[in-house]
């Protein structure tokens, strides 16, 4: 599960396993996801990025995400995706990766789970979360 992690990519992701590893959300922690969800990268830096939850399906002051905007595997291109404008986590690319393990995520360098960085909202849309650990 070789990734580069850059703006665009979609990794399914397991919250606890986040924090456990030094992540930080925008929100408070009881209005954070908790299971395990697919996270799209709208910012990254040599060290972290900033990911984003997605929901398969509109809940309120959600926005969606366009279905031609998706690519890779077929279970996640065929669903619905939504996100908050008021969630954000910042995570280490080692925290990510982690995260998408304990998820076991099933996207591959050779086929990952993409969002066209046209279609991505920028990352002034939301409130940032503190620096990772």
């Amino acid at each position: 599960m070789a990734h580069v992690h850059a703006p665009g990519l979609v990794l399914r992701m397991d919250p606890d396993e986040l924090i456990k590893q030094g992540a930080t959300c925008s929100c408070a922690e009881h209005e954070a996801v908790h299971a395990q969800h697919y996270f799209v990268c709208i910012e990254a830096s040599a060290s972290d990025g900033l990911w984003v939850p997605l929901f398969n399906g509109p809940r309120m002051g959600t926005k969606e995400l366009p279905n031609e905007s998706r690519t890779g595997d077929p279970r996640w291109v065929g669903t619905s995706s939504h996100y908050s404008p008021e969630q954000i986590w910042r995570a280490t690319h080692k925290a990510a990766q982690r995260a998408a393990a304990a998820a076991h995520d099933s996207s591959s360098g050779k086929l990952p789970n993409r969002i066209k960085t046209e279609f991505l909202p920028a990352a002034t849309d939301f409130t940032p979360p503190p620096a990772a650990v």
